[in-house]
C-alpha cells in the first residue's frame, strides 16, 4: 500500500495470509521506530507486522460530525489500511488487510487513554470487530524494573513491573537490599535491546483484549459520550485508589480495562 505517510506495511498485508498479519499501532514516531527494530527480533516480522504511527489520541467518534470523521486524516487511514467496509457486519477477518490490530503505547495515563479512543472507535462504526476473539491486542512494557547485578539490558535478576500500584505494593512486601531501579517514563526509554527482548518474549509482553460482553458497550458509551457527563462523574466517584488491572492474565476484559 503506498499513499500513507509513515505506514511500514507487512510484505503479507491484503494476501492471501492478510488475516496472520497484525498491524501496530504506536503513540508517536519515536514508539514506531521502536516497533521497526523489536520486529526486527522476530522471525518473519516484516512479513507479518506492519507499524503505524498515531500522532497523539485518536478523534472520538463517538462525539464528532460525519464532516469531523470524513476529514481526519487518521480515521481515513486506518478505514484504508485494514480495508475496512463502512456497515459492514464482520464474522471473521478473512477480508481484511490484517487479522489483528496491537496497540503499543506508554504504560501511563494517556497511553490508557489512547488504547480507550481506539477501543470506542471500533466500538461506535465496527462494533462486530470487537465481538471477534483476538482481534484487538495490547502490547506491554514495563513502568519500573528493578534488578540486581549487570546492567539493565543484562541484569543477574529482574522484575518487571507494568503499574506503578503494583511496584508500590512489592516495595510494601520486600526487604531484600541491593536492587536497583529504572522507571520508564514512556516506550522511548527503552532500549533498542530491550524492545527486541520484549518482541521475543511475546508471551509475556501481549495480551489480548477479551471479546465484547454483555454490558461492555454500555461502558464504553459511559466513558466516552460527552452527553454522559454526570453519569461519568457518579463512576469516577466510585474508583478504588490503588486497584490495577491484572497483567499476568492473557485475556483483558474489555470492562476490567475501563474501570481500572
Amino acid at each position: 500500500m503506498t499513499g500513507i505517510d509513515k505506514l511500514e506495511d507487512a510484505n503479507f498485508a491484503g494476501g492471501r495470509t492478510g488475516k496472520d498479519c497484525t498491524l501496530i499501532l504506536t503513540e508517536g514516531d519515536s514508539a514506531k521506530t521502536l516497533a521497526v527494530s523489536g520486529i526486527a527480533a522476530v522471525s518473519g516480522g516484516r512479513n507479518y507486522y506492519g507499524v503505524f504511527p498515531l500522532r497523539g489520541k485518536l478523534l472520538n467518534v463517538r462525539d464528532a460530525s460525519h464532516t469531523q470523521i470524513m476529514d481526519n486524516a487518521e480515521i481515513q487511514a486506518l478505514r484504508q489500511i485494514l480495508g475496512l467496509v463502512h456497515g459492514k457486519k464482520y464474522t471473521n477477518v478473512d477480508q481484511l488487510r490484517y487479522g489483528s490490530i496491537m496497540i503499543m503505547t506508554d504504560q501511563d495515563l494517556d497511553g490508557s487513554h489512547i488504547k480507550g479512543l481506539l477501543i470506542n472507535f471500533f466500538d461506535a462504526h465496527y462494533p462486530s470487530l470487537l465481538t471477534l476473539p483476538g482481534f484487538l491486542l495490547e502490547f506491554i512494557t514495563p513502568i519500573i524494573k528493578v534488578y540486581k547485578g549487570g546492567n539493565i539490558n543484562r541484569p543477574h535478576k529482574v522484575i518487571s513491573f507494568f503499574t506503578l500500584p503494583q511496584y508500590e505494593e512489592w516495595k510494601r512486601q520486600n526487604t531484600e537490599r541491593g536492587w536497583e531501579l529504572k522507571y520508564y517514563k514512556g516506550l522511548g526509554t527503552s532500549s533498542t535491546e530491550e524492545v527486541q527482548d520484549y518482541f521475543t518474549n511475546l508471551d509475556i509482553h501481549l495480551l489480548q483484549f477479551k471479546e465484547t460482553q454483555d454490558g461492555d458497550r454500555e461502558l464504553i458509551d459511559m466513558a466516552f459520550n460527552k452527553k454522559r457527563a454526570d453519569h461519568r462523574k457518579e463512576w469516577l466517584r466510585q474508583f478504588e485508589p490503588g486497584t490495577f488491572l491484572d497483567h499476568t492474565i492473557k485475556e483483558v476484559p474489555i470492562s476490567d480495562f475501563i474501570n481500572k
